[in-house]
């Protein structure tokens, strides 16, 4: 059986391609429209700042965040200021409000800008258009002599116009002159519509939008083993045939509009095999498996013999690491994982085993477009590569980090748990100003704590006059500890509530407001006793208390007033 280009269109939020060999997933890709993928558009900016240390350019090229155009990426023709030395600084060749044509290489993370690029490229069937560069080349991918040498020859029959040059696609190893030549035509005319577009407003502008994710997935992929492109969705389906008809007039495909009621990725068993593309483990049909791990630096892949068996431990080994190199080639594909990868094959005793690992590594990998790179595998059973980034995986844009265990994939466990919401309790208690404190955990962790340290914490209320209460909730995350304090129940006032967050610091006092006594009945024809202002507020006591001495003097002072206004009650 070839191979099956199957497109589901059928829900706008997300398009997604998927490439089948024999029922088997080879690639895969998707795009979600909300994200705004801005990889291979071009835009006609402006720049807005020259970086000294870095080297680059800031390009103000219509979103937000303004792109990062490294001076290596400018070509020497659009030099604002011409420049007869080889290594030039950026201040001496481009300028501030200088207007550039761009194109994004890179779409932007995080808090990163979109990368750039001043080389630009337009792809098309066979062929790549890089204007400004008067150049004809062939893929490396393209290693046969003699297919070079033809192609070379096939070259020269063709009309290229003058300020521009191609690279020839390995789609376009077994092609004619004459296809060749309809590629070039159809970039040519491309090319002349964006400079002419580049000249009606200024900047930012974009001047040309890549193909979505269905047209270019057919651009590139669609070569003699495809058989079938299928398509789930009207609209999808009118633009793929369009663009074959513009592209490849010459060629008869099947194009075809899937109506079935079951959704065409379960329809041809594709769907579960997505479903695996987050798990960590991926099984081998030999029994083994490898494992995936992805952290800041590298990515490591672990080969182990799992339930592998065989006739003896080094045929089993050997057998399991071929399988190993292959299934690892076609999950770096699928996720798309960049950067430095390191592969831990099963130890063998003879190094003829290594070198068939090695080419069976190489073989899977040459189906990639991506660019990569291999080294030989260490005297420990280790290869160390590299490999290109080509798109935004579907792992990352369809998965968030952890809140709880912020990507580590562990949790503490509840008796760890339980320890440290008990030390917790002790420097919260000791810290003092507390009358109670509640401490809510998850079930296991509060039933660990409650028969383990009860002694514990009854010595920790004792010492420091406090309540402790440990509530196990049912609602809580594995890992969780939720802290809520109050100040100290007071005869003259009630204390608010305080928070988790400010449990760590001894509340403040307020400040009490300062109430007048009201003055005694005055008889007519005496002076006027001078009010006393009370420094206490009225309260209401809990319990009883001693008085202290300056109350009992102020008690005393309230009687002999209250005798002497009696006093002069009876005389008058």
């Amino acid at each position: 059986m070839g191979k099956k280009i199957l497109i589901n269109a059928s829900h706008p939020e997300e398009k997604r391609v998927a490439i089948v060999e024999s029922g088997r997933l080879m690639d895969f890709y998707v795009e979600v429209p909300s994200a705004g993928h801005l990889k291979g558009n071009i835009y006609k900016g402006k720049i807005t700042a020259l970086d000294r240390g870095l080297q680059a350019a800031f390009v103000d090229f219509g979103p937000e965040k303004n792109g990062f155009l490294p001076l290596k990426e400018v070509m020497p023709a659009n030099y604002a200021k011409k420049t007869k030395d080889k290594a030039p600084l950026i201040h001496d060749v481009m300028a501030k409000g200088q207007e550039i044509m761009v194109q994004v290489e890179h779409d932007q993370r995080g808090f990163k800008g979109a990368k750039l690029t001043n080389y630009i490229s337009l792809p098309g069937r066979y062929l790549v258009m890089i204007p400004g560069e008067e150049r004809v080349g062939i893929s490396r991918k393209i290693e046969d002599a003699e297919v070079r040498d033809r192609l070379k020859e096939a070259f020269k029959g063709l009309k290229i116009p003058s300020g521009v040059g191609f690279i020839l696609r390995t789609a376009g190893a077994d092609r004619t002159t004459e296809e060749l030549a309809g590629d070039l035509k159809y970039l040519t005319r491309l090319w002349n519509r964006i400079k002419r577009d580049a000249k009606k407003d200024p900047p930012p502008l974009m001047v040309y939008k890549e193909e979505d994710i269905a047209v270019r997935t057919v651009r590139d992929y669609l070569g003699a083993e495809v058989k079938d492109v299928i398509v789930d969705e009207k609209d999808t389906h009118r633009d793929v045939k369009n663009f074959l008809k513009m592209t490849m007039p010459w060629r008869s495909i099947n194009v075809s509009l899937y109506k079935g009621k079951v959704p065409l990725f379960e329809e041809h068993g594709v769907e579960e095999q997505i479903a695996l593309l987050g798990e960590r483990t991926v099984a081998l049909p030999s029994g083994g498996s490898i494992a995936i791990d992805r952290t800041e630096a590298l990515t490591a892949i672990d080969v182990n013999s799992a339930k592998a068996r065989g006739k003896n431990t080094d045929s089993m080994a050997m057998e399991t690491n071929l399988e190993a190199a292959e299934e690892a080639a076609r999950q770096l594909r699928l996720r798309d994982i960049g950067g430095l990868i390191v592969i831990d094959f099963i130890d063998l005793d003879q190094r003829k085993g290594y070198q068939k690992i090695e080419e069976k590594l190489r073989s899977a990998l040459a189906q990639d477009k991506a660019h990569f790179d291999t080294t030989r595998i260490s005297r420990f059973g280790l290869l160390e590569m590299s490999r290109e980034r080509m798109r935004s995986a579907y792992y990352d844009s369809s998965r968030r980090t952890c809140h709880l265990c912020q990507g580590s994939g562990v949790v503490m466990s509840p008796e760890l748990l339980a320890i440290s919401a008990l030390r917790q309790i002790g420097s919260r208690v000791a810290s003092g100003g507390q009358g109670e404190l509640l401490c809510r955990l998850p079930v296991e962790s509060a039933n660990h704590m409650l028969n383990n340290f009860r002694q514990k914490l009854a010595e920790m209320e004792k010492e420091h006059s406090i309540r402790i209460t440990v509530i196990s909730d049912p609602d809580l995350p594995p890992g969780g500890i939720v802290f809520e304090p109050e100040e100290s129940a007071r005869p003259e006032a009630e204390a608010p509530p305080l928070t988790a967050e400010s449990a760590t610091k001894p509340p403040r006092a307020k400040k009490r407001p300062r109430r007048r006594k009201k003055p005694s009945p005055q008889v007519p024809g005496e002076k006027a006793e001078p009010q006393i202002e009370s420094t206490e507020p009225v309260k209401e006591p809990l319990k009883e208390e001693k008085p202290s001495p300056a109350k009992k003097r102020r008690d005393r002072r309230r009687r002999s007033a209250k005798k002497k206004t009696g006093v002069l009650k009876e005389e008058g």
